[in-house]
């Protein structure tokens, strides 16, 4: 039986061992697409197995993997778009310790890739890379984060969520030392 074959019937019978020892060749061949691919599977497997660690490695590979593949394969907003997707997995997968700083470096720059076409729609994820940045005490960037969020749900209607948000905001400028803008992030938390 081919691996594949035999990793997606295995992973099926809820047999995650034998699945991943089966992903684990097929990770060394193919396409960069189609290794992206096995790594999501063997993530999936191990997170099942209850091994988050193990599952978090292999998401950052994933990670990796859309960052690397080439334009015309997939345009650059969707690889940052997907590799985001993934290297959150992996942030999510060692909580509640803190990921490694190349995982939380490479999820910031490829939101920050995502962003540049414009914030519609990222509003969870701006929301959990502030959480984020406020959790590894990079309190300047986390501001920023916490105030497009304000703005994304006031936009939206979503008064108390914005007003909190700038609330956050307004404590991350103080703790970056920038107690000016701290200021008038709170004035706009009472509105």
């Amino acid at each position: 039986m081919h691996p594949l074959t035999l990793a997606v019937h295995a992973e099926l019978d809820a047999d995650y061992r034998v699945a991943i020892a089966c992903y684990l060749r097929l990770s060394r061949q193919g396409s960069t697409l189609d290794r992206v691919g096995i790594y999501q599977a063997i993530a999936r497997c191990f997170e099942k197995s209850g091994s988050n660690r193990r599952a978090a490695y292999w998401h950052e590979r994933a990670g990796q993997g859309y960052m690397k593949l080439p334009a015309r394969v997939m345009g650059r907003q969707e690889r940052a778009y997907y590799a985001a997707v993934e290297f959150h997995a992996a942030i999510q997968d060692y909580a509640p310790k803190l990921a490694r700083h190349g995982e939380v470096q490479s999820y910031l720059r490829a939101l920050g890739v995502c962003l540049e076409a414009g914030k519609e729609g990222y509003s969870h994820e701006m929301l959990f890379a502030a959480h984020l940045c406020a959790k590894i005490h990079v309190f300047r960037q986390a501001a920023v984060f916490f105030t497009d969020c304000a703005v994304r749900f006031q936009k939206e209607g979503q008064s108390v969520l914005a007003r909190e948000c700038y609330r956050l905001g307004a404590q991350c400028y103080e703790r970056s030392r920038k107690p000016k803008l701290a200021e008038k992030l709170r004035a706009l938390a009472l509105y």
